[in-house]
């Protein structure tokens, strides 16, 4: 398997060839509804001594037929009868000439993808880099809180009690009381010049100092100007 590919064109996607194959664990990581974005990741350390990330993403996705965990996953292109047999059991998807059927292969079962695109990414995931499918372009001011771009189904969204007992260091189930106490939190502010005058607002807050100024590194090149603010939360 390479590190990293993007595989779109019929020279690199042969009918009935196998394209991707890993004896690592794969969960459904993200959902997008922006382009049909479907991601697979196997984080370091859910398969014995691996140290790094790797991520498998579809899109555009049509129609799929998929399980949330893969022990060992293999990826290959249907051949021409099977991926027509695919398309019939979905008689209400109109399918475009470039929709391709990706079979997915897995302790003895076979599931199914189908979409234009696949690719893969394996190596370190920075601590506050949420996917390695999602960067900081120019022109944008957020540090990107979803593993994908576009409206995103909310499957990483935290709720109030998690962000709470993150604040406090742990623990749950505990009752609601005086803040008698404040944690610091590190908010990236950015400002952006426009004709009629600056433009400055807060991109991200971050429980440490450390993942603030690694957001602060990705968001710099692309604003005129980027710092850190500490603020106090009362907990």
């Amino acid at each position: 398997m390479t590190i990293r590919a993007w595989l779109n064109k019929d020279y690199q996607l042969p009918p009935g060839e196998e394209i991707f194959r890993s004896e690592r664990r794969f969960a459904l990581w993200a959902y997008s509804v922006s382009h049909g974005q479907t991601l697979f990741r196997s984080t370091p350390g859910s398969d014995g001594l691996a140290e790094t990330t790797v991520e498998v993403l579809f899109k555009p996705v049509t129609a799929m037929k998929i399980r949330a965990f893969y022990q060992g996953l293999l990826i290959r292109t249907a051949p021409a009868e099977e991926a027509e047999r695919v398309k019939a059991g979905c008689p209400s998807v109109e399918f475009g000439r470039e929709d391709r059927v990706f079979l997915l292969e897995s302790s003895g079962e076979t599931d199914y993808v189908i979409s234009m695109a696949v690719g893969w990414h394996e190596g370190v995931l920075a601590p506050t880099r949420r996917s390695f499918f999602t960067d900081v372009f120019a022109g944008e001011t957020r540090w990107p809180a979803t593993p994908l771009p576009g409206v995103d189904a909310g499957f990483g969204v935290a709720s109030a009690a998690e962000l709470i007992a993150a604040l406090r260091g742990g623990g749950d189930g505990q009752e609601r009381a005086r803040r008698e106490r404040y944690r610091h939190v590190h908010v990236v502010m950015t400002r952006e010049e426009y004709r009629d005058g600056p433009y400055i607002s807060g991109s991200g807050v971050f429980l440490t100092l450390e993942d603030a100024e690694e957001a602060k590194a990705a968001l710099a090149p692309h604003v005129a100007d980027c710092w850190i603010e500490t603020l106090p939360v009362a907990v």
